[in-house]
Formats: C-alpha cells, sequence, structure tokens
C-alpha cells in the first residue's frame, strides 16, 4: 500500500502505532460509539487500535447509501495515513490546484494556487474521494481485523437510542440498556444528547443552503465550453463567486465524476410571493445565473444528488461530561467553506485513540477524557469560526472568537491554511499525555 504522506520530515514523524497498543497493565475498556458516519467509524478505529472493546450503534440499514465527494485537507489526511487508511482502494484522487474564476464574463481570467507542494510542505497531500468510497473504506478498517491488531468493531444496524446517561448508560428504544465506560456521540449535526455534555446548548442556526451535484466526464466532453473549462485537467479544485452564492467543482474518482456543491443563501430559495422554490427542477438555473457560461453548463448537465441546509453553531465550552464525549458535528458543525468538517471529525477520533491509550486504571478514565476538552475545545471552536465566514474578513472575528486562536487571529487565506493543515493532532496527544 503507498504511503500518501511525507514521513522523511522530520516535523511530521509520530511515534510508531505500536506504541498505542496496550501493555499488560492497560485496562481493557468497553466503549460505545452511537453513530457509524465518518466520526464514528473513524473514533471506532483509532480507539481498537489502542485495546478497547468497541460496540458502534448506528439507526440506519446502510442499504441505500448514496452522497456526493468529500475532501481530506492534509491536516486529515496524515491522520488516515497513520491508522493505515487504503488509499487505493478507497480511489482518492489528489487535488492539483485552485482555480477561482473572478470573471463571470471570461472563462479565461482566473487566479491558481497550487496544491502540488502540500506533501512537502504540510507533510500530505488535499485528496478528494466520492463519499461512498471514504466511508466504505473507514467501515473496513473498523469492522475487519488489520496486519496490528485482531479485534474488530460490532456494528449494530437499525439500532435507535432513546437515551444516555453521563455514567455511560446507553437506553435503546424497546427498554433495553447497556453500561460502557465510555460513551461516544457521533450521532451528528442532529445529535441528541448535546444537553448531556453542555447546559443550555445553543441552537443550530440555518446559515446557507447547498444543492450538490455529480457530472460523469464522459456526459461533459460534447460541451465544447465546458472542455474548455477542464482544460487544466480533471483534479483541481473550481471556485466561482456569485451574490450570496458560490461554486465548486472538483473530481473524485480519478476526476471521472465531477462533484458539484452550490452554495446558496435561504433568501435566494424564496420567490416575490414568499414561496420557497428550492424543490423546483428549474432552480439549479437561478442558483447558477450569475456563473460564467461553462460553470453553468457543468452544474445544469449534472444529475442530483440532494439538498442540505447548512448550519453553523456558537462553539462549545466542553466537549466531555462524565464518561460521555460528543466529536463531529455533534460536537461542533461548521460550514464546508474550508473543508474542516469530517477533517475535525477524524481529529477528534485520532485525539481520543492517543489519550486513551494504556490506561491503567478506570479510574483514570475522567482525567483522561478531561484532556480531549483541553486539546480540543479551542481548536474546533477557532475552525468553526473560519469556517463560518463564506470569504474570510479577519476584521469581523469577534473578541470572544479571538481566544480561539491564543489572540493570533489569521489574516488571510495562507493564514488559515497553516493554521488548518500544520497542526498535528496526534504528536500533541502524545505530548499531552507525556506532560501529564
Amino acid at each position: 500500500m503507498t504511503s500518501y504522506c511525507n514521513t522523511r520530515d522530520e516535523r511530521w514523524r509520530l511515534p510508531p502505532r505500536k506504541a498505542l497498543h496496550p501493555k499488560d497493565t492497560s485496562e481493557r475498556l468497553q466503549i460505545g460509539i452511537i453513530g457509524a458516519g465518518i466520526g464514528g467509524l473513524m473514533a471506532a478505529i483509532t480507539l481498537l487500535e489502542s485495546g478497547h472493546d468497541v460496540e458502534i450503534y448506528e439507526r440506519s440499514q446502510f442499504k441505500s447509501e448514496v452522497g456526493a465527494a468529500i475532501s481530506t485537507p492534509p491536516n486529515s489526511t496524515r491522520v488516515l495515513n497513520y491508522y493505515g487508511f487504503d488509499f487505493e482502494r478507497a480511489r482518492a484522487t489528489t487535488a492539483e490546484k485552485y482555480i477561482y474564476y473572478d470573471d463571470p464574463n471570461n472563462i479565461n481570467k482566473t487566479r491558481m494556487i497550487t496544491c502540488t507542494d502540500y506533501t512537502p510542505r504540510y507533510g500530505a497531500p488535499w485528496l478528494f474521494f466520492h463519499r461512498v468510497d471514504l466511508h466504505n473504506e473507514l467501515k473496513l478498517l473498523a469492522t475487519e481485523p488489520t496486519p496490528t491488531r485482531k479485534s474488530v468493531a460490532r456494528l449494530h444496524l437499525g439500532v435507535k437510542v432513546s437515551d444516555i446517561d453521563i455514567d455511560g448508560t446507553i437506553h435503546f428504544e424497546g427498554g433495553e440498556s447497556v453500561q460502557k465506560d465510555i460513551l461516544i456521540a457521533a450521532d451528528g449535526i442532529r445529535s441528541s444528547f448535546i444537553s448531556k455534555v453542555v447546559d443550555n446548548a445553543p441552537e443550530a442556526q440555518h446559515y446557507m443552503s447547498m444543492l450538490r451535484l455529480m457530472a460523469p466526464v464522459e456526459d461533459l466532453r460534447d460541451d465544447p465550453d465546458v472542455v474548455a473549462l477542464f482544460k487544466d485537467g480533471l483534479t483541481s479544485i473550481r471556485i466561482s463567486y456569485g451574490t450570496m452564492r458560490s461554486a465548486i467543482i472538483y473530481g473524485c474518482r480519478g476526476g471521472s465524476l465531477q462533484n458539484i456543491g452550490l452554495l446558496y443563501h435561504p433568501e435566494l430559495a424564496i420567490d416575490s410571493e414568499g414561496n420557497d422554490i428550492s424543490a423546483r427542477e428549474d432552480f439549479v438555473y437561478k442558483v447558477v445565473e450569475e456563473y460564467a457560461k461553462p460553470v453553468q453548463s457543468v452544474c445544469i448537465n449534472a444529475r442530483g444528488v440532494g439538498q442540505w441546509k447548512v448550519f453553523t453553531r456558537k462553539p462549545l465550552d466542553r466537549l466531555v461530561r462524565g464518561r460521555v464525549v460528543l466529536i463531529g458535528d455533534a460536537a461542533h458543525p461548521m460550514p464546508p467553506v474550508r473543508a474542516q468538517g469530517a477533517a475535525m471529525a477524524i481529529e477528534d477520533a485520532a485525539a481520543l485513540g492517543v489519550l486513551l491509550s494504556n490506561v491503567t486504571s478506570k479510574d483514570d478514565i475522567l482525567t483522561r477524557l478531561d484532556m480531549l476538552n483541553q486539546l480540543r475545545v479551542k481548536r474546533v471552536a477557532a475552525t468553526q469560526t473560519a469556517s463560518s465566514m463564506h470569504q474570510w474578513d479577519p476584521t469581523r472575528v469577534s473578541e470572544e472568537q479571538r481566544q480561539y486562536f491564543d489572540g493570533n487571529v489569521p489574516q488571510t487565506i495562507e493564514d488559515i491554511e497553516i493554521f488548518s493543515y500544520e497542526n498535528s493532532v496526534i504528536r500533541d496527544a502524545f505530548d499531552l499525555l507525556e506532560r501529564a
């Protein structure tokens, strides 16, 4: 299996995975995970590597898994690589460059930022996946033995959790319950369990909406304008801004599928009579009307995958209470403008795997979980802040938000890249354990 990461540079070297493996004095913790999305499966992978017993409870049946594409920036690609993720089997596609179309009347007027130097700069590339491919590979890694461990997670589908207690008890619909040493809520933006961890949990706010589309490249070859759009290749990120909207186009599965995300303000979906028109087949024309003609053509000829509301939420002041942990969108939902939503879930899981390695007494569980608060609360809050603006403007960062960055607020997009991509959650978690 090919490594996608730069492990020769001292900055990106990490303790070997065997440092996580249990010793004779280590406790094998019983861990329950609610939700089998990216965060839940990744948490299972990291905790299995640390020698624990893991059960996952997922309310769906995974019978009709669909989805658009998803990306992993360098900070999350490094984590996946560390835990033995098979990028080739998941059909990862490496991003080549950002291409910004600033003039809707001139498709040749562009700004370009290369991504090909990300591996030497940040230790790993920016990768694109079809969401189903990424999810399937994580599920395989969680539920099948690997060269470094025999134990696997037990995945229960179609199971509905009705309530949880902070002592680690899970209550199921039907009246049954089970006790765990640690309970991880990875059940997404609509998590039922936020109030178990924080008092007066803030409400999620509808920030924008997104149309997701997929366009097989073979469907686009007959349009000369579209062919010109992809003259720089099929594996770059193409971005176009309009009034209260933006379009992002990038390829997955080697560029053979082009993913299109159309982010727009909810007001755009309301007509002059106050009716919601977002469900109409011709709504896509309204969303793309300000973009250059080739961008319009790609979007109009694409196949619809679905429409999602995009939420923001005020950052939480804690992610843990008792034996209950919030991760992923349950803990810190964020718009996709920095591509850090799944990345933060992957980082959460990595932090848990390291911080819960080699626990010698169950009396130490609460101390270890408190370390997660220390390591993650500011990091995810700062990332939520950076993701909350459609186009970055440091002058709009409030005094409260400045503390998440320890006062060092990124001034440019490159500053945000450095803040986001250079972070090494695995190394930071090992360092925190060593200092304890």
